[in-house]
């Protein structure tokens, strides 16, 4: 017969482990991204990304290269850092320093150019965050 120990002052009705701490309560961001492909560990430098696209539970970071990194976009934006990085659409993430061009579009949205020439559009809902990123809430310029 197998008994379990556990370790002294635990009990069944709490964790083992506590989640590890957001990278905002550590005061630290992500700054490399360690990415599988086949047999190796790729790491890519956050300060390289110039978007992030989300593929169902993966994310491509389009850095140097396109590379697929299996974690959800949601989560991946927790650990980047909100005054580098803008979610514009619930599928795309830009690096702000790489933005060109903000183009307004009907409904709210905007057409984002990046510094490699890549075009996206934003989600309407994304509309305030993309403003206050680029100053345009104040200014009054409107889309």
């Amino acid at each position: 017969m197998y008994i379990h120990q556990f370790p002294s002052g635990a009990t069944l009705d709490e964790p083992p482990l506590a989640a590890p701490p957001r990278p905002e309560a550590r005061g630290r961001w992500l700054t490399r991204i360690p990415v599988r492909s086949m047999n190796r560990i790729i790491i890519v430098p956050v300060a390289s990304i110039v978007r992030v696209q989300a593929e169902d539970k993966y994310v491509r970071i389009w850095a140097d290269r396109p590379y697929m990194h299996k974690e959800t976009l949601s989560g991946l934006m927790l650990g980047l850092d909100p005054a580098e990085f803008l979610r514009i659409h619930r599928s795309h993430a830009v690096n702000i320093r790489l933005v060109r061009e903000l183009r307004p579009l009907l409904h709210g949205e905007y057409a984002v150019t990046l510094a490699d020439g890549t075009e996206l559009t934003s989600g309407r809902s994304y509309r305030a965050p993309i403003q206050e990123a680029f100053g345009l809430a104040r200014s009054g310029v409107d889309g």
